[in-house]
């Protein structure tokens, strides 16, 4: 007698990825994730699945079906909604069902065509969210742990080779090329901008952007007379960076000279903390301040690893707990979510994806979409996934985890977490 056919089936809503014999299934509508191991005949079944070729759907046979680890899958996919078999006779022809993978309508595509004479191969409103300038930096000297923390985060600092200005020149040929895009956000920071030379010219420059501003300055940095000016502006924010041990005093007396209330609601707060005892004193000022803008910017010194493996590292119950819907599991698996669209500008022009990577090329040479155009080439920064990297490209949750970050960048430790351990890495 001929054996019996049957057609296996997964929702397109269903994330399935396998390494080794670990298998995960995420339901992006449910937000639930399965994890099993898989041996013998199911183990080929996956493999089936996986094949984009196949489109979710494969033919199994009677005596496939009457194998214990498959009839255990196929009980999982039908209680938790995940897919399910169908009888052969059910449809003339193959189920259609449609395998879950991104398709960007914007994203890297390097065989850009030109379709007008003079005009860019790529429109870069639809890449460029985010930009940089760093107006002025200084050499590093001593081994000060905040020379690195503006590869970390958005640090109000600058290292470079020698100590450097940004030509005023420079910076309003990029405001003006920014300004024929749609909206951006543009970012100033540097050494310290009170002591830019040129800051009431860039200040005046930026007035008539339409687009918003973010100012990023030390706290001790503060100016009396130019943080009113700054934050006069429409569509600006200030964002100060507070670094401990600090005397809150000086904060809150700052604060009380603001003349406007709106002045107080532009305003962000970064604590910077390396240690249990700075975090703790982040959290006493974060209480006196009572702010809503209040963000911890943890840096990594170089001898306070411990630190971050219990205040930044994630568990596996965190990761699971992220719950991504499909479009954001598509991003993840595409781009690095938070390098895609950003763009950072050295005081001598260069450009950078991530400060982390080697510089695309020169502002003051080159067009920002040609730039950009580069980087969609290359995918050195925003196509940097997890799917690419070791260990992450070995786990099953490399698409529920967080987009890779530039402290992991610059540590070159690229899972802050305790799925797989680092210590033999290190």
């Amino acid at each position: 007698m001929k054996d019996k056919i049957f057609w296996l089936f997964i929702e397109p809503y269903v994330q399935m990825i396998q390494k080794g014999d670990h298998l995960l299934l995420y339901n992006t509508l449910s937000k639930k994730v399965h994890e099993l191991r898989t041996t013998g005949s199911l183990s080929a079944l996956i493999k089936a699945l996986l094949d984009p070729e196949t489109g979710y759907v494969v033919k199994v046979t009677e005596d496939q079906v009457k194998k214990e680890e498959v009839q255990k899958f196929i009980r999982l996919l039908r209680k938790e909604f995940l897919g399910d078999l169908l009888d052969a006779g059910w449809s003339e022809a193959k189920p259609v069902t449609i395998f879950p993978e991104p398709y960007v309508k914007y994203g890297f595509n390097p065989h850009r065509v030109q379709t007008v004479p003079g005009k860019p191969a790529i429109d870069l409103r639809n890449y460029l969210q985010e930009i940089t300038l760093f107006l002025n930096s200084h050499r590093r000297e001593n081994q000060d742990p905040f020379d690195t923390a503006f590869l970390q985060f958005s640090y109000p600092g600058c290292v470079t080779g020698r100590e450097n200005t940004m030509d005023p020149g420079l910076f309003r040929r990029i405001i003006d090329e920014v300004n024929n895009y749609t909206p951006t956000l543009i970012h100033l920071s540097g050494e310290n901008l009170m002591h830019y030379p040129h800051l009431e010219e860039v200040i005046n420059i930026l007035d008539t952007s339409p687009f918003q501003k973010k100012y990023h300055l030390l706290a001790e940095h503060w100016d009396e007379k130019l943080v009113p000016k700054v934050l006069s502006q429409p569509r600006t924010t200030l964002s100060l960076y507070l670094r401990f041990p600090l005397d809150p005093g000086k904060i809150v007396s700052h604060l009380q000279r603001l003349t406007e209330d709106i002045f107080i609601k532009r305003l962000e707060f970064n604590l910077i903390v390396s240690d249990q005892a700075t975090l703790q004193e982040a959290l006493e000022m974060a209480s006196i301040l009572d702010l809503p803008n209040i963000f911890f910017k943890p840096v990594f010194t170089g001898d306070n690893l411990d630190f971050f493996k219990e205040n930044v590292f994630v568990a596996r119950e965190e990761i699971l707990a992220s719950k991504p819907n499909q479009q954001q599991v598509f991003s993840r698996m595409t781009i690095n979510e938070n390098d895609f669209g950003k763009l950072w500008i050295l005081p001598g022009g260069e450009v950078h994806a991530n400060l982390n990577d080697p510089p695309l090329g020169l502002a003051k040479k080159e067009y920002l979409h040609q730039l950009v155009a580069r980087e969609l080439d290359d995918r050195t920064s925003w196509g940097r996934t997890r799917a690419t990297l070791m260990p992450c490209r070995g786990c099953v949750y490399q698409f529920l985890c967080p987009p890779v970050s530039s402290y992991e960048i610059f540590m070159n430790r690229f899972n802050f977490c305790d799925i797989i351990l680092n210590d033999q890495l290190t």
